[in-house]
């Protein structure tokens, strides 16, 4: 395998055959291989029509002649498993399942990195399958079912209906940069093409052992480590989301109990990280005591967190309050493998393709203290990855070497790039770095004596998936002061980008740009708010008396290496400055830990260009 492929150019050739691609993006201790099933022996598929003991016995059989079966069982194949709900079956125009035979599998022990994806598909006429009033009925109708104790909980769902034109892998490929999951998986049946983003778990198998991962609670991701940091403490400890996950994992005990014994909690209310949002988790493991692909789906399927409790009752419930089958959306997804070993997903944040139409479902946990308004939201807030794009992006940091001094700073450069990378979640492999930044300097002196300089700057560029690179440039002196231009864009504070050392950064470059063609050295910006940001390249000082002041981080800027440091040693104080500030300060100054403190002239300021401030909200950002 040839590991420096990228995605799309692995994937490409398998277009015209069925094949399932069950990839491990977010790589942890249980996960830590992708698969690729094509060329398939068989496939087999489960209609209404069909008898459910022959299809688990079809399965049965392959694995044991040592063949590999993949692929999908829709939320709807629960309607087959269970006595009480056979009435909810219907003459469904869609295969409630779908499996690949196949001898082995591709194995990808690396995750890929995906490459730039071009502009090759687009959405159209996205429309919801239910109007907010219709929403907020169903809510209404649920809370009767609340109080008359028929549920403690219902998992209500809705759907986004768009139409799809273009390369399906462009789009898994562009929607799989904000969703790099352990649980991924795309799967071309010819009739229809799943996109799945999940991060959850649905149940993993090994030898007699069983683990299942009920995911109950969410929680945007904060701009500020701070308030990012409170975010996560806030799910941690919400009681609501706590009751929420404890009744599901108390469901999922009970299904359990069914097929194992030794069933036990292992992890309760954990948090795992993802790139734009928090989850909330709880693990549970059992020893098996029937093994049989056949009681592992009575008992569990589907997947308690994605119906609400009690299961059967509420499974009722639901048929009647929801417009339209889920269909793959809160099924599962996964693998069974002749050894023994099964992995599957809980379908959420899976997107269903079927000619040029496609769907998207949604939706959360009802529960008696639940706001129509505020559940209607959560759930759109869910479909939002569908259409907002998740840029492509490396993180950096800029490092001063000085020939007899070695890296300047340069544990808060790293520490900086570790907690970018954790909020991002790239799996940079940190030691390593350290290693080639520290073979790196035998190469600088060696250059030094060369060129006779003493100070270089050191780029490190660190891609989504953890692959780094590291430059080195000569570092020219500038004349002082250095002559500073005002932006006429604001910038928003609310974009995360601000925030961290990124290559996204197109209108600091864009206007950068400018000012350099004019001769000058800097350009700073102000906020929305009118209030005094950074440089492109440089944070932002003012010497008013004889106080140092530099721009509050929750104005928007990056915490620049030089600023931190300036701060720890107390020898600048944060504060909102304003335009009046920067025109009443005795100096100026720019800096970063490349270049240190720099004097600036600012010009043309107080002047009608420079007070025309025009509003630009899409701003990005990154310097030393």
């Amino acid at each position: 395998m040839n590991f420096s492929k990228e995605l799309k150019s692995f994937l490409y050739p398998y277009q015209n055959q069925p094949f399932v691609f069950l990839e491990t993006a977010l790589q942890g201790k249980e996960n830590k291989v992708s698969f690729l099933f094509t060329d398939f022996y068989d496939i087999l598929v489960f209609h209404y029509y069909d008898d459910m003991n022959s299809f688990f016995e079809k399965i049965e059989n392959y694995l044991k002649k040592g063949f590999w079966v993949c692929g999908y069982f829709c939320y709807e194949f629960g309607y087959f498993l269970e006595p009480a709900l056979f009435s909810l079956k219907e003459k469904f125009s869609f295969p409630v399942a779908w499996l690949g035979v196949c001898k082995k599998p591709i194995f990808v022990k690396r995750p890929f990195c995906a490459s730039l994806v071009p502009n090759s598909y687009s959405l159209k006429n996205l429309t919801l399958n239910i109007t907010e009033e219709e929403y907020n009925l169903a809510i209404k109708k649920i809370k009767e079912y609340l109080e008359g104790g028929l549920t403690y909980q219902v998992n209500f769902t809705f759907k986004v209906k768009f139409n799809f034109f273009g390369d399906f892998l462009d789009f898994y490929l562009d929607l799989r940069k904000a969703q790099p999951t352990s649980y991924l998986s795309l799967i071309d049946t010819f009739d229809r093409i799943i996109l799945s983003f999940s991060p959850e778990l649905f149940f993993r198998k090994k030898q007699n052992k069983i683990v299942v991962r009920p995911m109950k609670g969410t929680v945007k991701k904060g701009l500020l480590s701070r308030e990012d940091e409170r975010n996560r403490k806030y799910l941690k400890k919400s009681r609501k989301t706590q009751a929420e996950n404890i009744m599901i994992v108390d469901l999922l005990r009970n299904d359990l109990g069914k097929i194992a014994e030794k069933v036990k909690v292992r992890e309760i209310f954990e948090i795992e990280n993802y790139r734009t949002l928090y989850q909330m988790t709880s693990t549970i493991e059992a020893d098996l005591k029937k093994k049989k692909i056949k009681d592992i789906f009575y008992s569990l399927f589907p997947s308690g967190s994605v119906t609400g409790a009690p299961k059967i009752k509420t499974m009722q419930l639901i048929k009647g309050l929801e417009k339209e089958p889920r269909k793959i959306y809160t099924g599962c997804i996964g693998y069974f493998s002749p050894q023994g070993k099964f992995c599957f997903n809980v379908a959420i944040r899976t997107i269903l393709l079927e000619k040029n139409k496609g769907e998207l479902g949604v939706g959360g946990g009802i529960v008696y203290d639940s706001l129509d308004k505020t559940e209607y939201k959560e759930a759109l807030l869910k479909a939002k990855f569908l259409i907002e794009k998740f840029p492509s992006f490396s993180l950096i940091e800029s490092i001063l070497w000085q020939k007899n001094k070695g890296y300047f700073l340069l544990d808060l450069h790293l520490k900086r790039l570790k907690n970018s990378c954790q909020y991002f979640c790239v799996p940079l492999n940190l030691e390593k770095l350290k290693r080639n930044l520290k073979n790196l300097e035998e190469s600088l002196k060696r250059e030094s004596a060369v060129y006779g300089k003493e100070k270089f700057k050191i780029r490190v560029l660190v891609n989504l998936e953890g692959e780094f690179e590291i430059e080195s440039l000569l570092l020219e002196e500038i004349k002082l002061p250095v002559k500073v231009k005002i932006s006429s864009f604001k910038i928003n504070p609310q974009n995360v980008f601000l925030y961290h050392k990124t290559t996204k950064r197109e209108i600091y470059e864009e206007e950068l740009r400018k000012v350099r063609k004019e001769g000058l050295f800097e350009v700073i910006f102000f906020n929305i708010y009118d209030e005094l940001t950074e440089g492109a390249i440089t944070n932002v000082f003012l010497l008013k008396g004889d106080v140092l002041y530099t721009p509050s981080l929750k104005c928007g800027l990056l915490p620049g290496i030089l600023r931190e440091y300036l701060l720890k040693k107390k020898r600048v104080k944060e504060k909102i400055l304003l335009l009046k500030d920067l025109k009443k300060a005795n100096k100026v100054f720019v800096g970063n830990s490349v270049r240190g403190l720099m004097e600036a002239e600012i010009l043309i300021v107080g002047s009608e260009e420079d007070d025309k401030i025009k509003e630009e909200v899409y701003i990005t950002h990154s310097h030393e």
